[in-house]
């Protein structure tokens, strides 16, 4: 976390405990104070995405219902804290980059309608989702998959890539996401922008992993690659890490992809970090330090 779905399938998960916490409103405005929600039983229904945000190597889980944090103990006894700031809205397209996280989607039951609807567009959080700010597109669109690549010239904006559902082309921006073009017209799973070259996009088709080195303008098949499903990048080591449709893991050493053990039945939402993988598939959550030869599925408390 598609041919114009980034997730095809929605994963229960079960009830998990949660808390809340007051919510924001979503403007680039002053933001308004919502009275806070009681914290109770929280069901998790759907994953979107999975991400850890390296600054505090805490697993991040987009959901239907809202953004969590999953703290994981030695023995896969997982914490899962949230909905971030009570918000409840449906991140569909999730992704953090730096200290700035962004996503889009729609809004959910109690979402302050600031956020926009029916769609949130491209909003933007600079304090961990505890407020967040409209970039663009507000109320029309819905990106199903986001990608976020470094700016083309120093102290340039962020290069910003998204699936439209509504549209047949990739649609890219070269400001941080306040204006949009069309790329190249892509059926695409799944996207992942070069976090070190910019201008560089991955995509997962039917076709196999096709690559950009133009800003989306352009892509190629990249014949070495597996047909992989879901795209990652594992940031600590460098390496490019996957799943294909069969649910087989992969990891690209250098330039040899090599192929690890199985998920269990769909793979939803997929990502790796200094070495450890995660998933979200008929097991629930799970992660493996072993590219998928042994897995620990997290147990909630």
């Amino acid at each position: 976390m598609r041919p114009s779905h980034r997730r095809p399938g929605l994963l229960s998960v079960g009830t998990l405990l949660g808390t809340a916490a007051v919510l924001v409103g979503c403007s680039a405005t002053p933001q308004v104070n919502q009275p806070a929600q009681p914290a109770g039983p929280t069901p998790i229904e759907h994953i979107h995405e999975l991400t850890v945000d390296a600054s505090s190597g805490v697993l991040v889980v987009a959901t239907h219902e809202g953004i969590y944090d999953v703290s994981i103990a030695s023995d896969a006894a997982a914490t899962f804290t949230g909905p971030r700031a009570g918000l409840d809205f449906d991140p569909m397209g999730f992704v953090i980059a730096g200290d700035t996280t962004y996503a889009s989607g729609h809004p959910g039951p109690t979402t302050p309608g600031s956020f926009g609807t029916p769609n949130l567009g491209l909003i933007s959080s600079t304090d961990n989702g505890m407020t967040w700010t409209n970039i663009s597109l507000t109320g029309q669109t819905d990106f199903h998959a986001l990608a976020v690549g470094p700016p083309s010239s120093e102290g340039g904006a962020a290069l910003v890539y998204g699936i439209d559902t509504s549209k047949p082309a990739i649609q890219r921006s070269s400001d941080g996401g306040v204006t949009w073009a069309d790329g190249a017209d892509l059926v695409a799973r799944d996207i992942l922008a070069d976090p070190i070259v910019p201008g560089k996009l991955y995509a997962t088709t039917e076709a196999g992993v096709l690559v950009s080195e133009d800003d989306a303008v352009t892509f190629h098949l990249d014949a070495a690659a597996p047909n992989l499903y879901l795209i990652d990048i594992d940031t600590a080591q460098q390496q490019l890490v996957g799943v294909d449709a069969s649910g087989s893991v992969w990891r690209r050493a250098t330039d040899t992809w090599i192929r690890g053990g199985t998920v269990t039945g769909v793979a939803q939402a997929f990502t790796s970090h200094d070495g450890r993988v995660y998933v979200a598939d008929d097991r629930g959550i799970a992660f493996t330090d072993d590219d998928g030869a042994t897995w620990d599925v997290l147990k909630t408390q």
